[in-house]
């Protein structure tokens, strides 16, 4: 005689480790892309402030100067803001597929032992 909740463990066990498996590969490819986007920012916001920096240099008057300052600081935030975003979106998304698998195990009802 088995105790009758063991009996359904095995399907929950296999079901179990399939979405943790499916997780783990989605939480690898995300981080990965995370890492190539904010690559690619970093080098982008290298080049900007490089490319602002020398502007700077060849600025006839401090008001001038002032306005390049000012343009490098709005396009550098905006340009943040904007990479928020994307990242958000990413883990939103990642969060959303984590999510699916487990609510069918969420749908599993073990009997309760008396």
């Amino acid at each position: 005689m088995t105790f009758q909740p063991f009996d359904k463990i095995p399907a929950f066990d296999k079901s179990g480790i399939d979405s943790v498996m499916k997780s783990v590969s989605l939480v690898a490819r995300t981080n990965q892309t995370v890492g190539t986007e904010m690559a690619d920012f970093t080098k982008q916001s290298f080049e900007h402030g490089t490319a602002t920096l020398k502007k700077l240099t060849e600025a006839k008057t401090p008001q001038s100067a002032l306005e390049i300052q000012a343009d490098f600081m709005k396009a550098s935030y905006e340009r943040l803001v904007a990479q928020a975003k994307l990242v958000g979106g990413l883990y939103g998304e990642l969060a959303k597929e984590i999510g699916k698998p487990l609510e069918g195990l969420a749908k599993i009802k073990l009997p309760v032992a008396n």
